[in-house]
């Protein structure tokens, strides 16, 4: 690596005259020694303080030249030691700034430094001189668990480079990969009978039944969980100075996941857990350390408990990245990020790791003790039974003597979706790049990748909110939101008012003004077949399923009106008699005698699902019980 570098005066002190040259090529200089003298002129400035001193001002204005400054004199120091190469210079000079006036050669550069150490020459490079100059440029950490380890720009533009050949020979990307709710969820309790309790209760992806399952990956021998045959999909492990056990949940799908993309992409872990967290979690995960190999880092090595920083493990070259994880927040809205639905087993747990990990939980999770009645619902994804209810029942040979029991059951599907965006990413990169290379360009950037990605999803569509967002004192604005981004980043035009522009309304409950605005707007439009395009009134789960789904979903499922239907027809380009057979079949319980009937009438025929959960209940609550045909969690979300 080139060491020669190049010393000029600072701007500040532009222009300047040479008066003095101390050194010459060949001559060996210590850290701070001076180079060479230079004058340069400075004007006389009265409102400094020191000006209020008799002597200082006649002093001044005894040396002042004609245009009333005063020249000033200082040495360009050389910030490093090495031996002097070329001197560019010569006495009487006028130089400017960005002009070098000697050349030094390093004899090391210390581009990487551990411990204080630099890793090139041993030399000792902790210090800071009185000049306040380190005495080494290697202030770059990049590295997963190596929290001593240093490096300088120029290494790690160096390291970058390789990284990147490495990539393109095996013509793959990197992908950044969060644990908790992302790819797993994990939950730790002092009750030595949960393990027990789950064994029964959940029969394992694919109804896998407890007594073929493997057994539980990470249990130390004398531990309560040691023999236990825990379902495929689950584990659990002890920390040290931890005084619960540790039990996570692995998406599902995770396996031919990681399986799958191994094959696009070179993947890191990256997770606000600690370190023996972070990799008692991928011991479990990647046991053969084919997937992850060391590239785990956790919250003990990324320098903040608040934040996640891309540049953290990609310093120089952010264009062959992306990231997947359930929060944006702490990526600070990073355009490499593909957000993910949190992903939620343990009813009532959530992130564990969201501040400090905790060290032990008092109460037993929420799990224990389901009742039949319970809702045990734990996916996010399409659900099997008509009314949202992921139970199922088995019942004896003998009705009478046995009770249904209730099991447990996952119908996440999150992963699924993701493989196919992340594919289709890396696809278009390649594709891309082929171009670039060919015509000499720079290459694709990742980020640009995804945007224009996103911007395919909702390209069109115009979007107003209501009830949707909190209105209380001290809340955000509707454009300062997360879901008000995001559906910005997927191409959605953002309004605040209803207009002739509006192409949806989300609403989180019917009879809102804005949805009455556009009710009104339809019945106008009856009399007036030329009318622009008809606001359609949509529950917000169809605007997070189509951001989750990086496809837009068809309304028909998502209305709070049937009739909308035929604007959805319209608006979508489909046939009448495709829309009515994406709907589910007309209940008995939806006749006009229905209970709530008469609020019905006054706003409109609301679409069945919904109309369903009013008439049991008719509140607002019921609203959230509402299930489409992706579970999302609404509330949640907003």
């Amino acid at each position: 690596m080139d060491n020669i570098k190049s010393l000029g005066i600072p701007q500040r002190h532009q222009p300047a005259k040479i008066v003095d040259l101390k050194v010459r090529t060949g001559d060996s200089v210590d850290k701070q020694a001076p180079l060479l003298t230079y004058e340069y002129s400075r004007q006389i400035d009265t409102s400094d303080p020191q000006s209020e001193d008799a002597l200082v001002i006649k002093a001044l204005h005894k040396k002042a030249n004609a245009d009333g400054t005063y020249s000033m004199r200082e040495f360009l120091r050389t910030p490093f030691e090495g031996v002097v190469s070329s001197v560019l210079c010569s006495i009487g000079d006028v130089v400017s700034h960005g002009q070098a006036l000697v050349e030094v050669d390093m004899p090391c550069a210390h581009g990487a430094v551990f411990n204080g150490l630099c890793g090139l020459c041993g030399k000792d490079v902790s210090g800071v001189d009185t000049s306040g100059v380190p005495n080494t440029t290697a202030n770059i950490d990049m590295f997963h668990d190596a929290t001593g380890l240093r490096v300088s720009a120029d290494v790690a533009a160096a390291i970058d480079a390789d990284t990147r050949k490495m990539l393109w020979d095996h013509k793959k990307l990197s992908l950044i990969i969060d644990l908790d709710q992302t790819i797993i969820h994990a939950t730790d309790t002092t009750n030595p009978g949960f393990g027990q309790w789950l064994t029964e209760n959940y029969r394992g992806p694919d109804d896998t039944t407890p007594e073929n399952a493997p057994e539980s990956a990470g249990a130390s021998e004398d531990s309560p969980a040691a023999g236990q045959q825990l379902p495929s999909d689950v584990a659990s492990f002890f920390l040290p100075q931890v005084a619960g056990q540790f039990f996570i949940k692995y998406r599902p799908g995770l396996r031919g996941f990681l399986e799958n993309i191994a094959q696009y992409y070179e993947m890191h872990i990256y997770t606000m857990g600690t370190r023996p967290y972070a990799d008692a979690v991928a011991a479990a995960i990647d046991p053969d350390r084919r997937f992850f190999n060391r590239r785990i880092l956790s919250r003990n090595e990324s320098g903040s408990d608040e934040w996640k920083h891309l540049e953290r493990l990609f310093p120089v070259d952010t264009s062959m990245v992306t990231i997947l994880d359930d929060r944006a927040d702490v990526w600070r809205r990073s355009p490499n990020l593909i957000k993910v639905h949190p992903y939620v087993f343990f009813k009532g747990v959530g992130d564990i790791n969201a501040g400090k990990l905790k060290q032990h939980q008092a109460a037993a999770p929420p799990l224990l003790d389901p009742t039949p009645e319970a809702d045990s619902n734990t996916g996010n994804h399409p659900q099997a039974s008509d009314e949202g209810i992921q139970a199922e029942t088995e019942s004896s040979a003998e009705p009478a003597a046995a009770e249904a029991r209730t099991y447990l059951t996952d119908h996440d599907r999150e992963l699924y979706i993701l493989e196919g965006v992340l594919i289709r990413i890396h696809a278009k990169y390649y594709e891309e790049l082929a171009v670039t290379s060919a015509q000499e360009l720079p290459p694709p950037d990742l980020a640009q990748i995804l945007s224009r990605e996103r911007q395919q999803v909702l390209s069109g569509v115009t979007l107003v909110f209501s009830s949707t967002f909190p209105i209380a004192p001290g809340s955000p604005r509707p454009q300062d939101t997360d879901l008000w981004w995001r559906a910005s980043s997927f191409g959605a035009r953002c309004e605040l008012e209803v207009s002739d522009r509006t192409t949806h309304v989300v609403a989180g409950k019917p009879g809102t003004e804005k949805v009455n605005q556009a009710r009104q707007r339809h019945r106008r439009a009856g009399k007036s077949p030329e009318a622009s395009t008809l606001p359609i009134v949509v529950n917000p789960k169809w605007l997070l399923d189509s951001l989750y789904h990086w496809q837009r979903q068809d309304e028909t499922a998502y209305l709070w009106y049937a009739e909308d239907r035929d604007a959805v027809a319209r608006l979508r380009g489909l046939q009448l008699q495709g829309a009515e057979s994406a709907s589910p079949p007309k209940r008995k319980s939806e006749d006009n005698g229905a209970p709530g009937n008469a609020r019905k009438q006054a706003r409109g025929p609301l679409h069945k699902s919904v109309r369903r959960v009013l008439e049991r209940h008719d509140s607002r609550e019921a609203l959230n019980g509402y299930e489409s045909s992706n579970t999302t969690d609404i509330e949640a979300e907003l």
